[in-house]
């Protein structure tokens, strides 16, 4: 669809009535033909009609540009900036698939909520196709992994591969309707250890291996430095600068150093200078632009650079040089920051922490720990600043969310051992703090000198989600205070404050985080609502994340290096343009394929469980049953239909009502379940109720009720 149609979709309703030529002049439109040829479609589909005098008007209704998100065979939603998803019905796809960008239009539908039809397909999400091969008297089928494709999917094999019934395989889409594909890949059968993952990721384009030409230059990059090869380098190899990560972390990017001074304290924050081995267009770095991120599921992690960096040169390992984009802040005595410099350095990490290791060192520091004594001083003046910078933070309105992060235990094949919920303890918020005052002060330094970067945005939470936020916060006891159209993160943070003692807390944590916007990569500054900072970007973690390659290798060019010219300027405001929407949707599909493994491999541990009790906390309420979330983070469905009398559910109270026994499940409740199955193709764990609210067991209930009948029958 041309932009101009777009456009002029966009702004009709908004501009005076004008015919086509008026519309035609005040474009302008570059291929009249085809503008007009598309206007007669759009007449023809009854989105536009000519009134009485010639001037174009469209029926009632809005039109967007965004990416369609399939739920399910029946229906799917419209993600667009700053609104809620628009709910589209299968049967307004109109050819459509999952990742599409699409043009819609939205129109109020009969029970007065907006529903959306597409009008178009803009681009193509979906290249490929992953599926699982079954014998079918002589020949193999072809059945998606993905339930949401419904229809029959015909393939080639052009490539002559040896095919086997149950071998999980990957499809390249050659026609889209009906869909056609070329087998281009064989993952392994479907029940080998590993292949389960491997089709998450695959399914969501993330690739494992590097190409030739990758491995070819990072074998090249030596993997030792010496300080006198780096004359212009400012020398940190003396200084006492450490690192703290979990036990398992190989690519270690962040390392600190504090001293005090006379009017408060210099925090020293000391990031891998990636983009120094990396440059720009090189054969590393296109592919590091398509991977986006390193992605971290549940057995592996699938990293954006090879291990000759990520692990090796790149990595602030021990007791070895490193090249690092180093920053000093000054802070005064309150913690705020004074002053920033950066630069590049030549650093020596004195020590590698882990965060168990200073989480047992903060609790009682004169417990045996493994850390030097020079570092032990260190660190204690480093808990100082970090409780100064958290009280900045939450003075400005920070969010601090507290949700239920899994952590597994897995063995070599990638099986399931244990499941628990993540601890965070001091070590762990001490370096975040940290990592968000460089993050500021990079910002600061962009945002002041008016030089393009990619920022790291989180706007204001649409106001449609705010009302039912609100409406579900009146039903647990709590009065949202302020504008719902003029929100602030302290009027969020309130929220937060006051459930912080109740069993509700990760519940109410969880629905207040489902209402925020989405954070994203955008070259313009609109600020981070949930830090409650004007400026904000990612400058911490080159290793994993591309946008702070981006960030540091425009941070040299603009301010240390001062070679660029106005042409620069321009060429990288359209850059970061393009590298913000392709950033921030490798992203989402990095964190889709996480969530997604970390389903699967839940639902695979639960299994052994089926007939075991548990107790929950109901995190969910619909009209279908309840979702009831277990003290390792492993949520069910309580159905509807296996609960033991018929209940309304009150979308205003968010609650289920019983019409019989007159009881009712509540958000937050406490909850016994019995696991009754695991459905190992959608990932999803079924439980049953053992008890109502006043916590009589339905099985003894069972059992008196077969008493009785026995009685009865004697």
């Amino acid at each position: 669809m041309l932009p101009e149609i777009i456009e002029f979709l966009k702004q009709i309703k908004h501009q005076q009535q004008w015919t086509q030529e008026d519309w035609i002049r005040e474009l302008p439109v570059e291929n009249v033909e085809k503008f007009k040829e598309q206007l007669e479609e759009l007449k023809q589909k009854g989105i536009i009609k000519t009134n009485s005098l010639g001037q174009l008007v469209h029926k009632k209704g809005e039109f967007y540009l965004g990416i369609l998100s399939i739920a399910s065979k029946d229906f799917g939603f419209v993600d667009i900036d700053n609104h809620d998803g628009i709910y589209i019905n299968a049967k307004n796809f109109n050819g459509a698939m999952d990742d599409d960008e699409v043009f819609i239009h939205v129109y109020p539908s009969s029970d007065g909520r907006s529903e959306g039809e597409v009008l178009e397909i803009l681009r193509r999400g979906q290249t490929h196709i992953v599926g699982t091969l079954y014998q079918d008297k002589d020949e193999f089928v072809f059945k998606a992994y993905d339930s949401k494709y419904t229809s029959p999917i015909t393939y080639t094999n052009p490539h002559n591969l040896k095919l086997k019934s149950g071998q999980r395989v990957i499809g390249i889409i050659t026609q889209y309707e009906p869909i056609e594909i070329e087998l281009a890949e064989i993952l392994g059968l479907h029940n080998e250890p590993g292949v389960d993952v491997l089709t998450i990721l695959y399914q969501y384009d993330i690739r494992l291996g590097f190409d030739a030409e990758e491995l070819k230059q990072a074998k090249a990059i030596k993997q030792e430095i010496s300080v006198s090869d780096y004359p212009n380098r400012r020398d940190l190899t003396n200084e006492i600068i450490f690192t703290i990560d979990g036990e398992d972390t190989k690519d270690i990017d962040d390392a600190i150093s504090i001293e005090k001074t006379d009017k408060g304290y210099r925090l020293g924050v000391h990031i891998a200078d990636v983009s120094h081995y990396v440059t720009e267009n090189s054969p590393i770095d296109i592919q590091a632009r398509e991977r986006g991120t390193s992605v971290y599921v549940v057995d592996r992690v699938v990293p954006m650079l090879p291990v000759e960096l990520s692990n090796g040169i790149c990595s602030l390992n021990p007791h070895v040089n490193r090249l690092a984009m180093s920053v000093f802040i000054d802070l005064d005595e309150f913690g705020s920051i004074v002053e920033y410099e950066f630069f590049e350095s030549v650093i020596q990490s004195k020590q590698r922490l882990d965060y168990r290791e200073v989480n047992r060192f903060f609790e009682n520091p004169k417990d045996m720990v493994y850390i030097q004594e020079n570092i032990k001083e260190k660190l204690l003046t480093m808990r100082e600043v970090s409780d100064l910078l958290r009280m900045q933070r939450e003075a400005l309105g920070a969010i601090e969310f507290e949700t239920s992060e899994s952590e597994f235990l897995v063995d070599a094949n990638g099986n399931v051992l244990d499941i628990k919920e993540r601890e965070r303890g001091r070590g762990e918020m001490m370096i975040e703090d940290f990592m968000v005052a460089a993050n500021q002060a990079a910002a600061s330094l962009f945002d002041n000198g008016n030089i393009p970067t990619l920022y790291r945005v989180h706007e204001k939470p649409p106001h449609s989600r705010m009302q039912s936020l609100s409406m579900t916060l009146r039903i647990l006891g709590y009065r949202l205070k302020g504008s719902l159209e003029n929100i602030y993160p302290a009027d969020i943070q309130r929220v937060l404050y006051h459930f912080r003692n109740e069993p509700t807390f990760h519940v109410v944590s969880n629905l207040v985080l489902r209402s925020m916007a989405k954070a994203k990569y955008h070259p313009e500054n609109l600020g981070h609502f949930g830090l409650g900072l004007k400026n904000y970007l990612h400058f911490t973690s080159p290793i994993r994340r591309y946008p702070d390659l981006i960030v540091h290798r425009n941070l040299k060019k603009y301010f240390l290096d001062g070679h660029f010219d106005r042409m620069d300027i321009s060429e990288d405001e359209s850059l970061m343009v393009e590298l913000g929407i392709l950033t921030s949707n490798k992203e989402r599909n990095a964190e889709e394929a996480e969530r997604d493994v970390e389903k699967m491999k839940k639902a695979q541990y639960m299994k052994q469980f089926v007939g075991k009790k548990f107790k929950g906390i109901i995190s969910g309420v619909t009209k279908f049953g309840l979702f009831v979330e277990l003290p390792n983070t492993v949520e069910g469905l309580v159905h509807i239909s296996s609960m033991n009398d018929y209940y309304y559910y009150d979308e205003a109270k968010m609650q289920l009502y019983g019409k019989g026994n007159r009881m009712s499940f509540n958000l937050g409740q406490e909850v016994k379940i019995r696991i009754i199955s695991v459905d190992e193709t959608e990932h999803e764990i079924n439980f049953e109720l053992l008890d109502d609210k006043n916590g009589k067991d339905k099985n003894g209930d069972e059992k008196r009720r077969k008493r009785r009948k026995t009685k009865n029958r004697k």
